[in-house]
């Protein structure tokens, strides 16, 4: 664990690209992770016990996503067929943050949806509305929608971007290590979510009486920014050449 710990922190030192990259995907696993442990506990105590809703809402997640991950799985691999059909490795970079610049998009809008279903700013924004409900089953759905199928597309697209610029780059020390460097990045960002995910969620369930108070919103407010503005961070750098 040590060695392949020392590894992943070597790869980050050496390419500037995975370092940006890197750094996304730590500030995206972070931000979510608040997020989710500040909304998912409160949104479904509110839909419970005001909306009635919860049962639907348990659903949505059970049924809908299933449906979510295999349209973007086939989409995602017909583009990375795609894209290994062409030999111009620099177009393929190219098509390939072109489609990180849309999936930073939809994992940014799939975060504001899931902060509109937070309490206070739902029962502020559409409390009033006698269709509420249904509003925030939409909510809840275009955020798994949006997210879902980013989450999806983003795993397989950012691997093949660091396919070619590690496992086929001109670093033999780290392209050798290529598959342990990356089952290391994955098992720094699980650990990391959860320990997040569970302590934000023991805060917002101190908190639970007092949803407006400025911890709360400073929690919502803060994992959602971080959210959308992970990808803004991860391709700050990766133009640049090795």
């Amino acid at each position: 664990m040590l060695h392949k710990t020392a590894l992943w922190g070597r790869a980050l030192t050496l390419n500037r690209f995975y370092l940006f990259g890197e750094i996304g995907n730590l500030t995206y696993t972070i931000g979510k992770s608040i997020l989710e442990g500040a909304v998912l506990y409160t949104m479904f105590s509110m839909a419970e016990s005001e909306y009635r809703v919860a049962a639907i809402l348990g659903v949505l997640t059970k049924y809908i996503y299933p449906g979510i991950t295999f349209v973007s799985s086939v989409k995602v691999s017909v583009f990375v067929d795609y894209l290994e059909s062409l030999h111009d490795q620099r177009k393929q970079l190219a098509k390939l943050i072109r489609a990180m610049v849309l999936i930073g998009g939809g994992q940014a809008l799939g975060a504001v949806m899931l902060a509109l279903c937070y309490p206070p700013f739902f029962s502020g924004l559409f409390g009033s509305f006698g269709y509420s409900k249904y509003l925030l089953i939409l909510l809840y759905l275009l955020h798994h929608v949006c997210d879902g199928s980013a989450q999806v597309a983003e795993g397989r697209v950012w691997f093949k971007l660091i396919e070619i610029k590690i496992r086929h780059g001109g670093l033999s020390q780290i392209s050798d290590n290529f598959w342990g460097i990356h089952a290391m990045s994955q098992n720094i960002q699980l650990p990391l979510g959860l320990s997040l995910l569970w302590g934000t969620t023991l805060v917002t369930a101190l908190f639970r009486d007092r949803l407006d108070a400025s911890v709360m919103w400073g929690i919502v407010l803060g994992g959602m920014t971080l959210t959308a503005l992970a990808w803004k961070l991860k391709w700050t750098e990766p133009k640049a050449p090795q």
